[in-house]
């Protein structure tokens, strides 16, 4: 079983990491083979557009770019996080994404109107999970990068299962395992009056949150 997780932030150790870090380890307890990489380190240089991709399927820059293909192709799940960034997912993996999309599937026209995306790549069965963090209260944020990713990486799972994660209200860098006394300052910041009660909650809503993760990490494995 081979997890290869795709990391968008350029944050080593912010949130979007250390929870693709706890879907990770908890493919790893059951004795998955786990691999990351940061969009930021690729080289991956912006698409130009030239939709040469859109027939065989090969890009004609020479970057790394073949190399997580490769990967991806080999994987029996992916997981690919980013924070959210405008509403959106960052820049870092948008580049990702563009330079993909032609290269692991290909788009065909269906019957009455519509596409449907078909991957080029080995038609196993392959999990996808999802993983988008935001400061923002609510999980509304984080729609339009999750109907971009459902889209693109549907095809890729040719019956696997597709699983999202959205964390909220995790503005700052690791607030995902922030003890009581750094959301006590958060609250303080933000004139909270129930210091203690904000605490509390947050803590407890980024437990599940991290739970969840390993549990989820623990399913891909099994």
């Amino acid at each position: 079983m081979k997890v290869y997780a795709i990391n968008g932030s350029f944050r080593k150790e912010g949130n979007t990491d250390i929870i693709i870090d706890k879907v990770l380890e908890g493919a790893g307890s059951r004795g998955a083979e786990t691999e990351k990489v940061f969009v930021d380190e690729l080289g991956i240089n912006s698409c130009q557009g030239c939709l040469e991709c859109r027939q065989e399927g090969i890009c004609r820059q020479e970057d790394n770019l073949h190399e997580i293909v490769r990967k991806i192709e080999e994987a029996d799940a992916v997981v690919i996080g980013s924070p959210i960034y405008g509403n959106y997912m960052t820049g870092q993996l948008k580049i990702l994404l563009d330079r993909l999309m032609g290269v692991i599937s290909r788009i065909t026209y269906v019957p009455g109107g519509g596409i449907k995306s078909i991957t080029r790549l080995n038609p196993k069965k392959r999990h996808i999970v999802s993983i988008l963090t935001a400061g923002a209260p609510t999980p509304e944020c984080a729609d339009d990068a999750l109907k971009l990713l459902r889209r693109m990486l549907g095809s890729l799972a040719n019956g696997g299962s597709m699983e999202e994660i959205v964390a909220v209200g995790i503005n700052a860098k690791g607030a995902i395992v922030f003890p009581r006394e750094e959301w006590i300052k958060v609250a303080a910041k933000y004139g909270v009056q129930d210091r203690e009660a904000y605490a509390e909650k947050s803590m407890a809503r980024n437990r599940e949150v991290l739970k969840w993760a390993f549990e989820l990490g623990q399913k891909l494995a099994d």
